[in-house]
């Protein structure tokens, strides 16, 4: 069973999901902390896993051109779950997500160019396992 966050933790997690560049002052200010039991709190919950990584928000409209998800269907479970980690890795996936329905993974994908986009649907679908791959282009976005 995996750990539940208390009060102060959760607080500290959504004031970092809000803006990861948050000064430890700042965040003991919003958290009600000192300075010294945030910073010990963020050691912690890096150290267990919970604060994986730093990351930034970008304005969409500079990133690559060319968005899709490619929506896939494994031939059976033990597929899926082997083959999930490994797409999510390849060049251009942004994010794989396992699913139940008719759809088994639905993977966001940005890249340069619409060959490139070509060349990694190519890859997944060559992927041992798969059935079939199809892409979905993005053509407009709520997300700035």
């Amino acid at each position: 069973m995996k750990e539940r966050l208390d009060q102060k933790d959760a607080l500290l997690v959504k004031a970092l999901r809000q803006n990861a560049r948050a000064s430890l002052v700042a965040l003991a200010r919003d958290i009600g902390l000192s300075r010294s039991a945030t910073h010990d709190r963020v050691l912690k919950l890096e150290e267990k896993g919970i604060i994986r990584r730093y990351t930034i928000d970008v304005d969409r409209s500079v990133m690559p051109s060319h968005r899709a998800f490619l929506s896939i269907q494994f031939k059976n479970d033990e597929t899926q779950k082997a083959l999930a980690e490994f797409i999510n890795e390849l060049d251009g996936v942004q994010g794989a997500f396992c699913l139940s329905g008719d759809i088994d993974m639905l993977v966001y994908c940005e890249c340069e160019t619409s060959e490139e986009l070509a060349s990694l649907r190519d890859q997944v679908s060559g992927l041992t396992g798969i059935i079939e791959v199809r892409t979905r282009n993005v053509l407009a976005s709520s997300q700035s």
